[in-house]
């Protein structure tokens, strides 16, 4: 049976998800889906035991992907007197209560636009590995100059003497701020899928908003059953695959993750056993 994990960013922002609770907790979305991703290091460190409490809420099979600090992807300074090797030490401190138990599925590097192909960029990437040892590490790059056929080999290759997964994104084509969806596997014990949605004219946007706008998005079931079917080819050869919807701004992502599942034969269901119609 092919091993196909689906989860959402974050567990509280999904109001389809369970309609007649007001603020669903963490317990409350593991009893739907087995995945989560969370951005909390993204914007700041908290001490391990924001960690430990995590894992009180969830059975012990569950699984997080958790982004790390912002600094460590290039989209904010470093602290004064702080180094990028300072920072991995003090987020892998972080979240050794995952680590230990082994609830940590991955460790996500989100690049920004800026960060495309250059040997200081692919360094980079080396200190990281050496930095976050025999840790999973998810990566989206979201400029087009690592997906260049030119380098693609090239990429994948370095990518597996490092063993960095590289994450197969779904996002609108609008040139050299996207990338393109290709189903190239890294790691082949994992991989890593995160579905943003198609919303083009918002894409690119910057400033207030600008977030949200980007992920204004619904799948429809042509959509979803072409990303099914990616998704069970790869499955064959590869032991477990995450799947993160991410298509958050109209509270779509919670309806689009349980008809895939659906589509995929996971049906997973909200409490109480009710089946959902795709469309």
């Amino acid at each position: 049976m092919l091993n196909i994990q689906i989860g959402l960013t974050t567990w509280s922002r999904h109001p389809n998800l369970l309609p007649t609770i007001k603020t669903p907790s963490l317990t409350d979305y593991s009893h739907i889906f087995p995945v989560v991703e969370l951005d909390t290091f993204f914007y700041a460190l908290k001490e391990a035991s924001v960690v430990a409490n995590w894992q009180q809420q969830v059975p012990s099979n569950f699984k997080f992907i958790v982004k790390v600090p912002s600094a460590l992807t290039w989209q904010q300074e470093l602290q004064p007197a702080t180094t990028f090797s300072d920072l991995f030490r003090d987020f892998r401190q972080t979240i050794v209560p995952i680590v230990a138990t082994h609830q940590l599925a991955g460790v996500l590097m989100q690049f920004p636009p800026a960060f495309d192909l250059t040997e200081t960029h692919l360094n980079y990437l080396t200190l990281a590995r050496k930095s976050l040892p025999k840790l999973p590490i998810f990566l989206e790059f979201r400029h087009r100059s690592w997906y260049e056929p030119q380098y693609t080999q090239q990429i994948s290759q370095r990518l597996q003497q490092l063993q960095l997964t590289l994450g197969i994104i779904d996002e609108p084509n609008i040139g050299l701020e996207s990338v393109p969806r290709l189903p190239i596997v890294t790691t082949p014990p994992v991989s890593f899928w995160r579905f943003h949605g198609r919303n083009a004219e918002n894409w690119a946007k910057k400033g207030a908003g600008s977030k949200e706008g980007r992920t204004l998005y619904r799948y429809s079931a042509v959509e979803l059953e072409q990303l099914a079917a990616e998704v069970r080819s790869v499955a064959t050869n590869v032991t477990t695959n995450y799947v993160i919807f991410n298509n958050n701004a109209n509270a779509d992502a919670a309806d689009n993750a349980l008809q895939f599942s659906q589509l995929l034969g996971l049906n997973y269901q909200r409490p109480g056993g009710e089946q959902l119609d795709l469309f």
